[in-house]
């Protein structure tokens, strides 16, 4: 029986979730003092240890999407009424189940790598790290389970047998749960290594721990256990990684996502990420669905489909979490999709910008497809990371420890305002006071007429008004042959006055024109029907077409051109003067606009103690305001109820196991 267990272990190691991490070719039949006495086999088996984060059960899948749902986000299919995205589910369900099954797996194949960390014959300083890993990770499922179903079987060894009074083992109370979570992790924080030495993050290095420590201190500071004592532990462990000069935010909020789309690291800020590979076409490396199931909706299987990768499109955001974005947060147009796609063309996909009320029509996109760089992509699968702890959310953690221990202190303001200054641009260390955008395109309802219905999308120039860096992009309908929507792509920075918005080209003279270019002259659109070089007379005529030899090319009137005005407005940047209670609500709040969509908004509603009150609000807020088409969207936050701040133990469990209850509600 061992023989075949570890068997079943080693084989089900095969398929790494480290890019970087290992690459190994799985062995048969190895009794445990054969599997583990070579540093090469303990990191094999290390890697079979973080390897249930990437199943579907975790961040594969489930954790990333269905889980998801909150006051950021609801399922946007209208016929999905039962199940975890909707709230209406038992004890029965099967992604709960695997949840649970997945997080004993990580568990099992913890204990036996730490029971048998002294097996092989190698360097001391090289056992350590593994060893440290292994026990954080033990500790990081134990706390996935703690968060999310209350008391737990507590299991620190390796199972002997699969004998029935083996599996009949009662629930620890929450408490001592979170002890030795504390006790794993706090261990692993002495054994681990520098993020730099390892130059990825798929492995746990120090800061991690220490970042992640931070998470379950403020954990077990809020409900359901409150103790306060945690806050100053969670302070401690937050300025660890402050103060050890590893890590800082990327200057750009924007391109910290593309890198994890891409393969590339930046230890700087992501010092934790579940790792994928490849697209499963060949049988190896380790795909997740990432961008696949939360992303923006691309439902085509067209050739240009495929460019931009199918992505069902299950999360769209909430009139809550779009309204938390003052004007010129560039987080918002990446974290919420300002466009769906126009694929009818072959040569390239276009974007059909939203208007300002669509608001629930736009998709969760902080992961999109179009942005990593692998070719043949598959249906369901993505090669996409998914961050676990950035170090933004560690500066956020700092800020709210603080701010309960002494209140608004520099240190908590000087914490949540770089966070603040990145996400409008600007530089995270240096204190900026306001910042005067371009906030909003409107149409004019006159003109626009005659737009050549394969221009789709068509340049937006703003000039004047002081500012600097505003650019924007306008939509025309495929039906219609007008603009439809104007996007700010841009809102640039230090506009005093309203600028001037120009939508498409200007005609010029002395211009070689292409057959079927688009520009516009006076109030009038024209198309170029015979190519040719523009002479210094344009075209004025308010129907048919220009002679060629006054004006070079021929200019066939199309129609009145389209125009637009803008708004500016000025957003405060760096937070001053609030009292204790106010702080930890701006807090609450940039939370949500910084990481919406981490899989951390329901974990952490649950410990200020809202979670019930936000999701029944914010149900009845979609279906008062998301109109006939996006109303269903309110079902889960209605269908919430106190028995939902913890999952069920699932049937699975309570079936074998004998010794087990059942969660209140359930």
């Amino acid at each position: 029986m061992k023989k075949l267990l570890f068997s079943l272990l080693i084989l089900s190691t095969g398929l790494f979730s480290c890019k970087k991490f290992l690459d190994t070719v799985p062995t048969d039949n190895l009794l445990p003092e054969e599997y583990y006495d070579s540093e090469a086999k303990l990191l094999n088996a290390l890697a079979g240890v973080y390897y249930p984060l990437s199943t579907p059960a975790l961040y594969g899948n489930f954790l990333n999407s269905d889980f998801n749902i909150s006051d950021e986000a609801f399922y946007q299919r209208n016929t999905q009424t039962t199940g975890v995205s909707v709230y209406n589910f038992d004890y029965a369900d099967n992604s709960v189940a695997a949840l649970w099954q997945q997080c004993y797996v990580g568990i099992e194949r913890a204990n036996m790598l730490i029971a048998n960390i002294n097996v092989a014959k190698m360097d001391e300083a090289k056992r350590k790290p593994i060893l440290g890993e292994a026990l954080f990770m033990r500790g990081y499922y134990y706390f996935l389970l703690a968060s999310n179903f209350g008391d737990v079987p507590l299991k620190l060894e390796p199972t002997k047998s699969p004998a029935a009074e083996d599996v009949q083992v009662k629930r620890t109370p929450v408490k001592e749960v979170y002890t030795q979570i504390l006790m794993d992790m706090t261990q692993a924080e002495g054994l681990t290594s520098k993020i730099s030495d390892f130059g990825f993050s798929g492995r746990v290095a120090k800061t991690t721990v220490q970042g992640i420590l931070a998470r379950v201190c403020l954990t077990m500071a809020g409900a359901p256990l409150k103790d306060e004592a945690k806050y100053a532990e969670a302070k401690a462990w937050a300025l660890k990684v402050k103060e050890s000069g590893e890590h800082r935010l990327n200057s750009s909020y924007k391109q910290l996502f593309v890198n994890m789309h891409q393969d590339l690291y930046d230890v700087k800020e992501s010092m934790w990420e579940v790792e994928f590979k490849g697209n499963g076409a060949d049988g190896l490396g380790s795909t997740g669905r990432v961008g696949n199931l939360g992303g923006i909706q691309m439902q085509a299987t067209t050739a240009i489909g495929l460019k931009i990768g199918y992505c069902y499109g299950f999360l769209h955001t909430t009139a809550r979490l779009f309204n938390l974005f003052q004007p010129g947060d560039l987080r918002r147009d990446w974290n919420l999709a300002q466009f769906n796609y126009i694929t009818s063309y072959t040569d390239r996909y276009y974007y059909n910008y939203y208007t300002a009320a669509q608001v629930y029509n736009r998709d969760a996109a902080k992961f999109r497809r179009e942005a990593y760089v692998l070719d043949n992509k598959n249906q369901n699968t993505t090669p996409i990371n998914y961050p676990l702890l950035r170090y933004s959310d560690v500066l956020l953690m700092l800020a709210e420890a603080e701010n309960h221990i002494n209140g608004p202190t520099a240190l908590a303001y000087d914490a949540i305002n770089q966070v603040r200054r990145r996400a409008y641009g600007l530089d995270p260390a240096t204190a900026a006071t306001t910042i005067s955008v371009v906030n909003n395109i409107t149409l004019a309802t006159a003109g626009n007429t005659g737009y050549l219905l394969t221009l789709n999308n068509i340049p937006v120039t703003l000039t004047g008004g002081g500012g600097t860096g505003a650019t924007a992009e306008a939509t025309v309908s495929t039906s219609t042959g007008k603009v439809t929507g104007i996007a700010v792509l841009n809102p640039g920075k230090g506009y005093t006055a309203v600028p001037t918005v120009t939508i498409g080209t200007a005609w010029a003279a002395n211009v070689a024109y292409a057959v079927n270019t688009q520009v516009f002259n006076g109030n009038n659109v024209y198309t170029v029907t015979t190519a040719g070089t523009s002479t210094a007379t344009g075209p004025t005529q308010t129907s048919g077409a220009s002679a060629a030899a006054v004006t070079g090319a021929v200019f066939t009137y199309a129609g009145l051109r389209a125009t637009a005005t803008a708004t500016i407005a000025t957003s405060t940047i760096d937070l001053v003067g609030l009292d204790p209670n106010s702080f930890q609500l701006a807090v609450e709040d940039e939370r949500s606009r910084e990481l919406c969509f981490e899989a951390l908004r329901r974990p952490d509603l649950i410990r200020w103690g809202k979670w019930v009150t936000t999701m029944n609000t914010v149900g009845a807020e979609i279906r008062a305001n998301a109109g006939a088409t996006f109303s269903y969207g309110g079902l889960a936050g209605s269908n919430v109820a106190p028995k939902h701040v913890l999952f069920p133990i699932p049937a699975a469990e309570i079936t074998v196991n004998k010794a087990a209850t059942q969660n209140p509600g359930w």
